[in-house]
């Protein structure tokens, strides 16, 4: 999974449980407000109701007692009184009320109304006063079905109440149930993302540093493991190639060691031998015997500096910087001194030179050309263990000069052809004859680069190799100056 994954996933996660958490809120708020608006016009309604009963039975006392006394005071609490009634039926009126309720809230207001007029008529019949044993009669059951109606509606806005109420509850233990879940969703869903961003992201981060820290610390095995989002996969995998990268340099720069020093062994042990036939408490041998001790003495000095003159080369090379002093040579000339640096020295191979007529201009630094012919001849006698012939030829192949050096010897598979110029590399033929390190083609190819060619292979497996310099063509002129070789 990646990091944008992860994030996209989680932000994508809350949301929708914020929406959900706010949908449900705001539906529960909803029925809340819709339920108590519901409920606060039943109390509306059942308070109107028991105020028309109070004013009803005030309105029937006063009327009896203003009918008995005759005295205005009554006769103004029943006027009042009639006030007050007609007032809170038109607040009933206004109330909103069901299809079911309509009819009985009908038949009530019909009731106190029909009562009203009956005691209208009463207080003003001929403009006297009535016997309360004239009276009574007259109202009361009028009186008795207008509060009986009123009752009756009361009881049925009571019972709807009643159960408005218990919806409002209901409504209500919703509400904090919805309120609860959405929270407990919201911090189980936190938990969640801050789970996964520690198994993902800050465990393997703590890993990575902790492989860092071991490797820093010399622990070379130290290897960070490939876990949690794929971007800090592709950190672990980096890491791990570098670390092994290194560790096979340092090992093929162990065997670069190892190798020196037992190529630098051998000459040291001539020089060794030859130099304890001096002994200094003997005479000094013939001169006919001497010269030739000093003549070896000589060559194997000669082998330990260009040895060490190649491990400079190959250290300038690797760090980017080599100087070239461009001369015009003839090619024919360098190879004719390659061949004949090597011919004392190998007896068991047959040297061969085939040079053109013409002369094989060249543009080079001779000290580094020469480096990669020796190079190139020394490989095909080291790597011929059976002798034969090594044939050195130059000839000129259109714009450029080739000098080609072949040889009968192991030979190299086609398939490690295109690893031959590798630092480091050796076919595993070459292994099995000679010693060595896999630096000398690579350093040789970098400088034929640098001189504007390339070097070309030629080989198969027990038919021997041809190694080809191939330069530029230089028909005249005269040049020297100092150029800087880029390692690649």
């Amino acid at each position: 999974m990646k990091l944008k994954t992860l994030a996209a996933a989680s932000t994508a996660a809350l949301a929708v449980l914020s929406l959900l958490t706010a949908s449900g809120l705001t539906l529960s708020t909803s029925t809340m407000d819709r339920e108590v608006t519901r409920l606060s016009d039943m109390v509306r309604e059942v308070r109107s109701i028991m105020e028309l009963e109070v004013h009803l039975l005030i309105h029937e006392r006063e009327s009896v007692r203003a009918a008995l006394t005759q005295h205005p005071e009554h006769a103004r609490a029943r006027d009042a009184a009639r006030d007050k009634l007609e007032r809170w039926l038109e607040d009933l009126r206004a109330a909103p009320v069901t299809e079911e309720d309509a009819g009985a809230l009908q038949e009530a207001e019909l009731e106190v109304e029909h009562y009203l007029a009956v005691r209208a008529d009463q207080a003003h019949t001929d403009g006297q006063a009535l016997s309360p044993v004239e009276s009574s009669p007259v109202t009361a059951d009028e009186a008795d079905h207008a509060y009986a109606a009123l009752e009756e509606v009361l009881s049925t806005k009571l019972a709807e109440a009643r159960v408005a109420r218990a919806r409002v509850d209901e409504v209500k233990r919703r509400s904090e149930a919805v309120s609860i879940g959405s929270a407990s969703m919201l911090l189980l869903g936190l938990l969640l993302a801050l789970w996964q961003a520690s198994k993902q992201i800050y465990r393997p981060l703590l890993a990575i540093r902790t492989a860092i820290d071991r490797y820093g610390a010399g622990s070379h095995d130290a290897r960070a493991p490939n876990g949690g989002l794929d971007e800090l996969r592709a950190i672990a995998v980096a890491f791990n190639e570098m670390a092994a990268a290194l560790a096979e340099q340092r090992r093929k720069q162990l065997g670069v060691l190892a190798s020196v020093a037992h190529d630098l062994r051998n000459p040291l042990t001539a020089l060794k031998l030859t130099v304890d036939r001096l002994k200094p408490d003997r005479p000094l041998p013939p001169e006919e015997r001497l010269r030739p001790m000093f003549a070896r003495i000589g060559q194997e000095v000669a082998r330990c500096d260009r040895m060490l003159t190649d491990l400079i080369d190959i250290a300038r090379i690797e760090g980017g910087e080599l100087e070239l002093r461009y001369e015009e040579r003839d090619a024919r000339e360098l190879a004719r001194e390659v061949v004949e640096l090597y011919r004392p020295t190998a007896d068991s191979h047959e040297l061969r030179l085939s040079l053109p007529d013409e002369p094989a201009p060249l543009r080079c630094d001779p000290l580094r050309i020469g480096q990669v012919l020796n190079n190139l001849v020394a490989n095909a006698i080291k790597y011929s263990p059976s002798g034969g012939a090594v044939q050195v030829t130059v000839a000129r192949e259109g714009a450029e000069i080739a000098i080609a050096v072949s040889d009968r010897g192991v030979g190299i598979a086609p398939e490690d052809h295109a690893r031959l110029f590798d630092r480091y590399f050796r076919a595993p033929s070459s292994r099995q004859v000679a010693a060595g390190v896999g630096l000398g083609l690579w350093a040789a190819q970098r400088i034929a680069e640098a001189h504007g060619g390339r070097i070309d292979v030629m080989s198969a497996p027990g038919e021997g190799s041809t190694f080809t310099l191939r330069l530029p063509v230089t028909e005249s002129g005269y040049c020297t100056r100092a150029a800087r070789l880029q390692s690649s």
